[in-house]
């Protein structure tokens, strides 16, 4: 979770970087709220800083923040403040962080897509394999089996081809003796 907040911060502050300079009536306003603030005057009687000025940066900490909370972090919430902050301010100096923290988010969530469409597939994959390791399983007990009556048909013709070869010479053998009676009774 720390990396996750580190990161974040880090993308704010080299975004804010990038982000455009305040214009020089925005410059005025801000040392004008600075000397100002360096008199030591009641809260009520200080004149208030921009609101806009305040406001912009304001919507976009409170995206970070919810991108950088420690126990649960809502991107879904910080990317509606960020597209909050784009549309009310439209040429905001952060609005190049905003979209870029919208970008982030919307990598983000098509990265978690794709890699639960992955884990589906290879769940199904899993599946497959299994299956096919089953079919296999079960072709092998029935090649097995046909293998051991294949054998044992193959034993019982031997078999039986040898008792039909002995036969066959009885048989030349009692025609011999036939002809030999033959011969002795002529």
């Amino acid at each position: 979770m720390k990396r996750w907040f580190l990161f974040w911060i880090a993308v704010t502050f080299s975004l804010a970087g990038c982000a455009s300079t305040p214009t020089v009536v925005e410059k005025k306003a801000i040392e004008k709220k600075e000397a100002e603030t360096t008199v030591i005057e009641p809260m009520e009687e200080s004149p208030a800083a921009p609101p806009r000025l305040f406001e912009e940066r304001d919507l976009l900490l409170e995206g970070v923040s919810l991108l950088s909370l420690q126990d649960r972090p809502d991107p879904e919430k910080a990317r509606s403040v960020f597209v909050s902050l784009i549309q009310r301010y439209p040429r905001s100096r952060w609005r190049p962080a905003a979209e870029a923290f919208i970008r982030l988010i919307d990598e983000r969530d098509a990265f978690w897509e794709a890699n639960r469409q992955d884990h589906i597939l290879i769940g199904k994959i899993q599946w497959e394999k299994t299956k096919a390791l089953q079919e296999i399983d079960r072709l092998k007990k029935t090649i097995r089996e046909l293998s051991e009556k294949l054998q044992s048909e193959t034993a019982a013709l031997t078999q039986e081809n040898e008792k039909l070869k002995k036969d066959i010479r009885r048989l030349k053998d009692l025609e011999i003796e036939l002809e030999k009676r033959e011969r002795k009774l002529r």
